[in-house]
């Protein structure tokens, strides 16, 4: 199959509104940031990334979208234009978009350009499956392995890795989890690595349940970890310990009160894809369930929110 790839080069400002709208049209969405901007993110960059800065923007932010061959890519691109017309962006003129075709092989190449073993939380040491033979893995380290293939979802988004902090926290031994909207099923591996074993990942895309399987068969974690289609908590009946989901606001909002009836007493819900604007309406819907709201994590204009099931 081959794939259509839009590149947009915009300010770093426009990154938020413009990811949220892409996510909905999309097969998926990647952003690059320049060096000096991942630089100026991340306490001691350096001895955390090896990067090669002639494979990243120069300046600002590239975001890439990709479309499936069949899509009509004049009307995508049309429509792409439409929003940046219509939102009020900065520097909307110097806005550049260009589209090209690209083997699904090419763009898997593209993540091993990309994507880098670095360390999130506490303990989390992330690994792209291409680099593990040459990490410098600590005893300490909690590693996962990956490969994302077309199943978005690196750990490197500011959402994933406020996910993945947050379950350091929470995770007991063989908790009961599951993973709502799995991507890559890198919160499944986390989970199993910080001593859940029972652990379900669901995704309503099935190219992100192949690519999830295969990451669980590279972190040897095949065997604890269940994998389904499923639409969020919908047709779901049993009761877990933690529910993990970062999707979209509007999608967790959508969840919060499944949730609340599926988890164990003082269960935990941990969620995220929510941009600041939206914590509050967010917190809100889930004090009226019952929820008790315990940590509400910040970055880059997004928030994970920590909510434990009191009685």
């Amino acid at each position: 199959m081959k794939w259509h790839e839009v590149s947009i080069s915009t300010k770093e400002e426009n990154e938020e509104q413009l990811s949220i709208f892409l996510n909905t049209i999309s097969k998926g969405v990647s952003v690059e940031h320049s060096v000096d901007i991942l630089k100026s993110k991340i306490d001691n960059f350096d001895d955390k990334f090896r990067l090669d800065p002639t494979d990243y923007p120069e300046s600002d932010i590239r975001i890439l979208v990709y479309f499936d061959e069949t899509q009509n890519i004049d009307s995508k691109l049309n429509d792409i234009k439409q929003f940046v017309k219509e939102t009020p962006l900065k520097s909307k003129d110097n806005i550049e978009i260009s589209a090209k075709l690209i083997d699904e092989v090419d763009w898997e190449n593209e993540w091993k350009k990309y994507f880098h073993n670095f360390k999130v939380g506490k303990n989390f040491f992330i690994v792209p499956s291409w680099e593990y033979d040459d990490a410098d893995i600590a005893d300490s380290d909690k590693v996962i392995k990956i490969d994302p293939g077309m199943a978005f979802g690196t750990g490197d988004h500011a959402t994933t890795s406020l996910c993945l902090t947050l379950l350091e926290d929470v995770i007991k031994a063989d908790d009961k989890v599951i993973d709502v909207g799995t991507g890559s099923g890198i919160l499944s591996i986390g989970a199993y690595l910080l001593g859940a074993r029972s652990i379900k990942a669901t995704d309503i895309d099935e190219l992100s349940l192949q690519v999830s399987k295969e990451n669980f068969v590279l972190n040897g974690c095949d065997d604890e970890i269940s994998v389904m289609p499923a639409d969020l908590l919908k047709d779901e009946t049993e009761h877990y310990d933690v529910i993990v989901a970062n999707i979209l606001a509007h999608i967790i909002d959508d969840m919060i009160d499944d949730a609340y009836e599926l988890l164990n007493e003082n269960g935990r819900f941990i969620a995220s894809g929510i941009i600041v604007e939206k914590q509050d309406e967010i917190t809100a819907h889930m004090k009226e369930c019952g929820f008790a709201i315990k940590e509400v994590l910040e970055e880059d204009g997004w928030v994970a929110i920590l909510a434990e099931k009191v009685s």
